[in-house]
């Protein structure tokens, strides 16, 4: 960005002292936030300096115009100062630039151009460090409880279940499990034949069943292995032998127990009986690399 030429009077102003105190303050302020501004100061004030070295004159011999004696008067210290700061910087300058001619590289060939190395912005863009970023330990264990989270999703209810059972099923589906958590299935009322709808081996089944997955949506991994084991003791149809199993894995997942988990997992993967819990016990297998 150039500089304007008000940017630009300012500057001549300032190294001439014909600026008030208060116009100082501010060219000092826009001196700061302006990194262009404070370099053409220095330039400027440098060739002030070789100029004056150039033609010393006897100060006494030197007769101030009027207008520079006012500013003298109304400055006093402070321009004093300034043209101080003013020098400084432009002695500092000259150091600078001396230090950049006399490092310049002697001709001949340029080595960087041979190697094929590009030296226009190093700046910009400085050479990148490398960083060790130390190798994933494959020997650290994996969190089964992330695992359990991961998959872990309570299963619908069926179309029909016995009637004794519909309190506690309206309260599983509403998210309220302690109804089904404490339902005594010690009383259960007398039915006709083995294979009605409202038996007590189908009672007792379901309620097992739905009891260990209510138990796992509450965090309570041991009275859901309790339950879900009672199912699979108790011969359960195909389908709920499949899904007791899933919910069985989940729950030793959850109790941090891989090698049972495992082993569930593998009976739903050999049995191919539901997809899904296929491609999800085998994902938990290799995940747990057993």
């Amino acid at each position: 960005m150039s500089l304007t030429n008000e940017q630009y009077k300012k500057i001549i102003l300032f190294l001439d002292a014909e600026m008030e105190p208060e116009e100082m303050d501010a060219f000092e302020e826009e001196l700061a936030a302006n990194p262009e501004m404070r370099a053409q100061l220095d330039f400027e004030q440098s060739v002030r300096n070789n100029f004056a070295q150039q033609h010393i004159t006897n100060p006494a011999d030197t007769i101030p115009s009027k207008k520079n004696a006012a500013t003298a008067t109304t400055t006093g210290k402070i321009t004093s100062m300034r043209n101080w700061m003013a020098i400084g910087a432009a002695v500092i300058t000259a150091c600078i630039l001396i230090t950049v001619l006399w490092k310049k590289p002697a001709t001949g060939p340029d080595i960087t151009k041979a190697n094929g190395i590009d030296t226009t912005d190093k700046k910009r863009n400085p050479i990148p460090i490398a960083v060790n970023v130390p190798a994933k330990d494959s020997s650290k264990p994996i969190d089964l409880t992330l695992l359990f989270k991961q998959y872990f999703k309570k299963d619908a209810l069926p179309e029909d279940y016995p009637l004794f059972l519909a309190e506690a099923f309206l309260d599983y589906e509403s998210g309220k499990y302690t109804t089904l958590q404490q339902l005594d299935l010690s009383q259960l009322p007398q039915t006709r034949g083995e294979m009605n709808a409202g038996s007590e081996e189908t009672i007792l089944r379901l309620a097992h069943y739905y009891k260990g997955i209510a138990f796992l949506q509450t965090n309570n991994a041991k009275d859901a292995l309790i339950s879900l084991n009672w199912v699979l003791k108790n011969n359960p149809e195909k389908a709920m032998l499949t899904k007791t199993q899933w919910y069985l894995a989940l729950a030793y997942l959850k109790e941090n127990d891989s090698t049972r988990a495992t082993e569930l997992c593998n009976k739903i993967i050999s049995e191919n009986e539901n997809p899904i819990w296929v491609k999800n016990a085998k994902r938990i297998v290799d995940a747990i690399g057993k």
